[in-house]
């Protein structure tokens, strides 16, 4: 070791470089070791007090900026995380090998110098635990939440409570708790942890430890507080501006409020004021504030209120308040990063609105700094935590685009405020209901500065409808209030003024039917629609449409509207709401939700016919239109005891028939329009048409003969017309129905697989392949039959041949993997050697069998102008492994690898296929699992798929709104899937979830280095270890005690005493120990709480069973958990 007196010149030479600065900050650790192992009582002492003070510094202090005081909190963290690694990683070294104890010490004996002192294992690990011990982890959460490291702030409060609660454990402080009670919230600040968790947008977990606070009796104060960021945080701006006010009302509150508490709640109410557009109060209250503060000699703002007065000032248009604010001479002590950024881009709308270039770059320069330091603080918790960063720099560039025309002179006529590019920047990013929405208020103010009214209708019309959607009813009639008045003034010149209106008209009626009065929303609607146009003939129809204000289209969906809120009101008879959709058709006859939407007018007459109604309702997947159905009839959609009874009704009565023809029809015309409602239009028109046409005609009835004959005729004729892709989606549905009772319907099946088939050859054979190998002779002719069906229209295409030869190898293929998922090894084997057979086409044109691959892109849904419908990124197979893993479970599967080439390379790499090693040109390997179950079902676990994707299109397509709503779409809850593709019943092949390990082996696997070495506590393999007799026996007792006596608490008291107080949890550790990166700890652990919550809530639905530990995956990468193995 080097002498101590070469410590200050060895750091003072390291102190005058930045490459100095950093080589100082990797050997810190090294040098404080030393200190601890071989320094003196003394110099330990001036260590910890160094490093404590560098954590309780003042926030305040002027001597030190910002980012160098989030340097010095981050050494003093990398420090002591350095170090914990190290005495843990020692640790379990010495406990897992004990002979590493010993023959450590041998080799540092042999290689050291005898002359120098070395460090000892043992003692080692011993006086970095006791150093690490000084330094509290209360002092470092507080530090780390001062300088906005908020995920590493919330560690530090976890690990002392976890800390906490452990000696408790250790001194046996818990015996009088109550059974199924937690500790690990007792003894810590409640009060920074409800902080942080605002800051990180946890709002469950942040209302979990608000109520926890009131039961420890918080204050009046405190709980008013945490109740405002609460409701802010939820996005109910309107109940989060009352609870500040009330917070701020010294008559309901009569404790002495401190003053950090009555400035956060000020600000928090200017914050809220500004996102409800209130700003005419903003600027009021931020001069009563001022004067109530006795801060300031004349009436200027004092400096918290400054950004929310200025960011009013300017979006008011208020430039006589904005001047005097945004130039005021203490305005630049304001500490708030957000607060800085919102005074800077105060002063880039000042000077664009003075028409001074200079100015306009200098305060551009400033607003894009301000916006990067918030950025490069906030990237460090999450990407939501960075995103209105990004959104600030967005505007930034809205504003410089504008400025050139401002200051070339060009006239109102000539500038260009709305272009394509605002719109797709808008569209891009994420909407913001309550109206913040950084962009939008960029953009009405410089709409407003270069008066055009229409671009500034336009914005506020879009407010306004998101706003109504979201549930903010006050901000959506200020919004349409503001759109109305724009339009109003261009009435005369402008024909997009005329159309909008209309549309505002339309927003203010769906507002009113929102907040309840439905006769106010009709009559609204009502009004705009020409008394005569339902009594009119088809060629009266367009001349009469002539109307100033309104489009056809526009009064399209004004009587649609307006329609639907007849029904749902029943205000109209069946023959007046028949004939209101029909004029609708008419006068939109193109329009896909028009088409659409007619389907409500066969649900009304369908009252007449119950049997008809169970049939539908079954179907629908709308529950406002079973509820009306079932309210008008009095039935709760049970009444029909069964199938064959439906059947009989539905069959004998030709009016009914007719009206599922038609439902049919409308289904089919509006797919051929559009794609919007592909997922609810065609698993309904499939269902209609393969239950009605499997009734069964032993009577020989003519009318139901004709009517099936009917449908089949008219699915017949939709086959051409529907896109293939359509189809596409529904192949599961299609192929289950390919011995259908109804020769023509299945003929039609077997008429849309080859359709598709030939269209989508590479995708549609894994799907329809299996059919030619399935254990039923008839199924087999089937797929034989579809498959030479497709070969012939191939032969039409430019690359048929080649298509051709490679539907011809899928069999062979499929034979090989058949082949390979029966294979019983022998002697426990945990490897196989394979020959893949030869194929009459490069593997190469083969697309693998993966989920991603499989898929039809969103986009080809949405856009009916989409050429491509797959993806293209997705990687090609070229050579199979011919290596496979065996894995050690009851089916013995085995884990395939295929080496994998980009697409864009396949057609080079041809020569290559037999090479069964690694080439330049491949990307990696694909891994798959192929297996065979022996009394199970693997289109169960497809099927499962299916419904999991079905979810995650629910859950990704709730709209996103203001309240809980918005909170549950940024919770991202989804389902992990995967593809399932069979090769018969019993047999399939799966794709491999890369990056995840079993539950139980994670459990094992972690340890708690809070527990002492020696104690059975501290590792997590006493708990999954499926030899432990005694952990079995006791849960045995447990569910007898439920079982058998049927003690539903007793047995969850000795489950509790047991199982819980005798195996403590260790998943928590696990999640430490995995992601050291405190951003990423906390992003794997709120993904592993989401995907855990949603994945039980799916299987208590559909009564999942077989969950055992090895069939609970965990993705080690992102803390995601994947469920799989569904033969249950």
């Amino acid at each position: 070791m080097y002498p101590p007196y070469s410590y200050p010149y060895f750091c003072r030479v390291l102190s005058h470089s930045a490459a100095g600065i950093g080589v100082a900050e990797f050997i810190l650790p090294v040098i404080v070791l030393d200190a601890i192992c071989f320094g003196e009582k003394d110099d330990l002492d001036v260590i910890v007090s160094e490093l404590l003070e560098v954590l309780s510094f003042d926030i305040e202090n002027p001597f030190m900026q910002p980012r160098e005081r989030e340097k010095a909190v981050n050494a003093v963290f990398t420090l002591l995380d350095v170090l914990r690694h190290w005495a843990e990683q020692e640790m379990e070294q010495l406990q897992i090998s004990p002979k590493g104890k010993s023959k450590r010490r041998s080799r540092n004996s042999r290689n050291s110098d005898h002359t120098l002192d070395v460090w000892p294992i043992e003692e080692s690990i011993s006086k970095i635990n006791q150093f690490l011990k000084r330094i509290p982890a209360s002092n470092c959460a507080v530090a780390a939440s001062c300088v906005g490291m908020n995920s590493r702030a919330l560690r530090f409060l976890e690990i002392e409570s976890r800390s906490k609660c452990a000696l408790r454990i250790a001194n046996n402080m818990n015996t009088k708790q109550g059974y199924l009670t937690s500790q690990h919230l007792d003894g810590i600040d409640l009060d920074l942890m409800h902080d942080l968790l605002g800051k990180l947008n946890d709002f469950d977990t942040m209302v979990i430890i608000s109520q926890k606070g009131q039961r420890h009796q918080s204050s009046l104060t405190r709980r008013l507080a945490q109740d405002a960021s609460e409701r802010e945080l939820c996005g109910d701006i309107e109940s989060a501006c009352q609870a500040y006010e009330q917070l701020l009302d010294t008559r309901l509150n009569k404790e002495e409020v401190a003053d950090n508490t009555r400035l956060m709640a000020q600000q928090g109410l200017l914050r809220c004021q500004l996102k409800l557009g209130r700003l005419d109060s903003v600027i009021n209250q931020a001069y009563g504030m001022t004067s109530n503060s006795n801060r300031a000699e004349e009436m200027l703002i004092s400096n918290p209120f400054i950004p929310s007065a200025a960011e009013a000032a300017w979006r008011l248009g208020n430039w006589s308040v904005l001047d005097e604010v945004s130039h005021a001479n203490f305005s630049e002590n304001v500490h708030d990063v957000n607060g800085n950024h919102q005074l800077c881009l105060s002063r880039v709308m000042d000077s664009l609105h003075s028409r001074c270039p200079s100015k306009f770059s200098s305060s551009v320069q400033g607003a894009r700094e301000s916006a990067m330091t918030s950025l490069s603080s906030a990237a460090r918790d999450s990407y939501s935590q960075s995103y209105p960063h990004l959104m600030q720099l967005h505007a930034l560039r809205d504003v410089e685009r504008v400025s050139r025309d401002f200051f070339d002179g060009l006239s109102n006529e000539n500038r260009e405020v709305l272009s394509d590019e605002w719109s797709i920047r808008l569209n891009l990013s994420s909407p913001d209901y309550t109206g913040s929405n950084v962009i939008v208020n960029t953009r009405l103010a410089l709409c407003r500065m270069a008066d055009e009214p229409i671009a500034e209708g336009l914005l506020w019309l879009d407010i306004g409808k998101k706003a109504r959607k979201g549930g903010l009813y006050s901000i959506a009639e200020q919004s349409l209030t503001h759109a109305d008045v724009a339009f109003s003034s261009s009435l005369t010149t402008s024909d997009i003024a005329r159309e909008s209106i209309g549309k505002v008209k339309m927003q203010f009626a769906k507002l009113k039917y929102a907040t309840g009065e439905s006769t106010t929303a009709l009559n609204l609607i009502e009004d705009c629609i020409p008394s005569s146009i339902l009594h009119l003939e088809d060629k009266e129809l367009q001349s009469l449409v002539s109307h100033p204000e309104q489009s056809v289209d526009n009064l399209g969906r004004l009587l649609l509207q307006a329609t639907e809120w007849m029904v749902s009101g029943g205000l109209k008879s069946g023959s007046e709401i028949r004939s209101r959709y029909q004029t609708v058709l008419k006068l939109v006859p193109q329009w896909e939700r028009g088409v659409y939407s007619t389907i409500c007018l066969w649900s009304l007459n369908y009252l007449q016919y119950p049997y008809l109604l169970n049939f539908i309702f079954r179907l629908s997947s709308s529950f406002s239109l079973r509820s009306s159905i079932a309210k008008s009839t009095g039935q709760t959609g049970h009444d029909v005891d069964n199938n064959a009874s439906r059947a009989n009704a539905i069959g004998c009565d030709e009016k009914c028939q007719k009206l599922l023809i038609d439902s049919i029809s409308h289904y089919g015309i509006a797919l051929q329009l559009g794609q919007k409602h592909i997922f609810q239009a065609l698993p309904r028109l499939l269902a209609m048409w393969l239950e009605f046409t499997a009734i069964d005609n032993s009577n020989r009835s003519e009318i139901l003969l004709r009517s099936q004959s009917e449908v089949n005729i008219l699915i017949k004729s939709f086959i051409s017309k529907i896109p293939e892709h359509v189809f596409y989606t529904a192949l599961p549905q299609l192929v289950s129905c390919i011995l259908h009772s109804n020769q023509d319907s299945s003929k039609n099946v077997m008429q849309i697989l080859i359709t598709v088939l030939s269209k989508y050859p590479c995708q549609t054979v894994w799907a329809c392949n299996w059919l030619r190998f399935s254990k039923s002779p008839e199924k087999q002719q089937a797929g034989n039959d579809i498959f030479n069906g497709a070969k012939k229209k191939l032969l039409m295409m430019d690359n048929g041949k080649q298509l051709q030869g490679m539907l011809d190898s899928s069999k062979r293929l499929y034979e090989f993997l058949l082949q390979l998922a029966k294979f019983s090894p022998k002697n426990n084997a945990t490897s196989i050697k394979m020959t893949p057979p030869n194929f009459q086409v490069p593997l190469t044109c083969f697309i693998p069998p993966i989920q991603s691959a499989l898929s039809v892109t969103p986009g080809a849904l949405d856009r009916s102008d989409v050429n491509e419908v797959f993806p293209q990124f997705v990687p090609r197979m070229r050579a199979f492994n011919r290596e496979a893993k065996v894995m050690q479970s009851k089916a013995k599967p085995k884990r395939m690898s295929i080496f994998a080439v980009p697409a864009t390379a396949s057609s080079r790499v041809a020569s290559f296929d037999d090479d069964d090693d690694q080439t330049v040109y491949d990307t990696g390997e694909m891994h798959f699992l192929v297996k065979q179950e022996a009394k199970g079902d693997l289109r169960k676990d497809s099927r499962v798929q299916d419904l999991s994707n079905v979810i995650n299109r629910l859950l990704l397509s709730r709209k996103a709104s203001s309240g809980s709503d918005s909170r549950r779409k940024r919770l991202r809850l989804h389902l992990r899937t995967f593809s399932v593709v069979c090769l018969s019943e019993d047999c399939g092949i799966l794709e491999w979830v890369p990056n995840t390990d079993s539950f139980r082996s994670l459990v094992g696997s972690a340890y708690n280095p809070q527990v002492p070495p020696n104690s059975i506590h501290r590792r997590g393999d006493r708990i999954t270890n499926y030899n432990n007799v005694e952990l079995r026996d006791a849960f045995m007792k447990c569910q007898d005690m439920y079982f058998k006596k049927g003690d539903l608490i007793g047995g969850a008291k000795k489950f509790e005493e047991n199982i819980l107080q005798q195996y403590r949890p260790f998943m928590y550790w696990w999640f430490i120990q995995n992601f050291p990166n405190p951003h990423a700890w906390f992003e794997a652990r709120n993904n592993f709480t989401l995907s855990t919550a949603v994945w039980s809530a799916v299987g208590h639905v559909i009564g999942l069973g077989d969950r055992h530990s090895e069939n609970i995956l965990v993705d080690t990468r992102s803390g995601e958990c994947v469920h799989v193995d569904f033969d249950w």
